[in-house]
């Protein structure tokens, strides 16, 4: 199998000092991107030279101008400069990123995945302004939440369903959907002690499943008080949640692996290491107060 470098091909894309300096970025999808790399370069036999490659590095340029974007701050209120500069950075970073895509589909003269891509995309859009709205109404439970969010971030990589050999496509679709879960989980689990991130996430949702009514109406309005939110998420052990899906999830992965004869264990133990880092890591809890 040829070897994997998409991470060093999108590094002269996403690597400026500017952004770097003044702005958060989200983390490379490479785990997802390794994933359709592997599963191409399987069936490469059917693709031109480097495709695999191509389409592996516009997925994940693609998926990072979406992420920059998800990470853009929607409050009101009055911002420093400093503020005013990292968020208009996200956005100026997040346009970039996406049509950088574009560019070099279109330079190598792949028209159709131009528009499998840019579908992706919509439906992608579409899916998050419903889920807001379920957000907004508080009409969500802590598993929907999942499904969404996992359900935006393999999108793109389905895009490749039909270049992936008829008879690895359905181990491949599950392992997406696992990989998907893992690289959420992590997010969850970083941005949880940032109350304006963790708020309207999974531990949000898990601890709103599990509320009684004067806890719920506690959690819906504007701004609750953090001491509560700290003790809403010891009381339900939302942290735990996270940690114990990402454990079954690795779990199930390894399970697919093992039923599956075809597949390169070794390659997806490596593809599995930062998730059983994070597992295998002390983890201070949120504290009352």
């Amino acid at each position: 199998m040829k070897p994997y470098r998409v991470p060093q091909l999108a590094r002269k894309y996403v690597e400026y000092d500017m952004i770097q300096q003044h702005t958060e970025m989200p983390a490379f999808p490479d785990s997802r991107t390794r994933l359709l790399f592997m599963f191409l370069n399987w069936n490469a036999k059917e693709l031109h030279a480097s495709e695999e490659e191509l389409y592996a590095l516009v997925t994940s340029l693609l998926q990072m101008g979406l992420d920059t974007h998800d990470m853009i701050d929607t409050l009101s209120g009055i911002r420093s400069p400093e503020e005013m500069r990292s968020r208009q950075l996200k956005v100026l970073a997040g346009d970039y990123f996406s049509s950088r895509f574009y560019q070099l589909l279109a330079l190598a003269g792949h028209i159709t995945t131009i528009s499998k891509l840019s579908d992706a995309v919509c439906e992608v859009n579409a899916g998050k302004m419903s889920l807001y709205w379920e957000m907004k109404h508080l009409r969500l439970n802590a598993a929907q939440y999942l499904t969404q969010m996992v359900r935006f971030k393999k999108e793109l990589f389905l895009s490749f369903t039909s270049l992936v050999a008829e008879q690895d496509r359905e181990v491949w679709e599950q392992l997406l959907n696992e990989f998907a879960l893992c690289d959420t989980l992590a997010e969850e689990w970083h941005k949880r002690t940032e109350s304006d991130k963790s708020r309207f996430g999974y531990m949000f949702w898990h601890v709103y499943s599990n509320a009684d009514q004067n806890e719920r109406e506690l959690l819906s309005e504007s701004g609750s008080d953090t001491d509560v939110w700290h003790k809403l998420v010891l009381k339900y052990k939302a942290e735990d949640a996270i940690l114990n899906k990402l454990q079954t999830t690795v779990t199930h992965i390894r399970q697919i692996l093992s039923d599956d004869q075809n597949t390169g264990i070794e390659e997806f133990e490596r593809m599995l290491e930062p998730f059983l880092k994070l597992l295998n890591s002390p983890h201070p809890v949120v504290r009352e107060g």
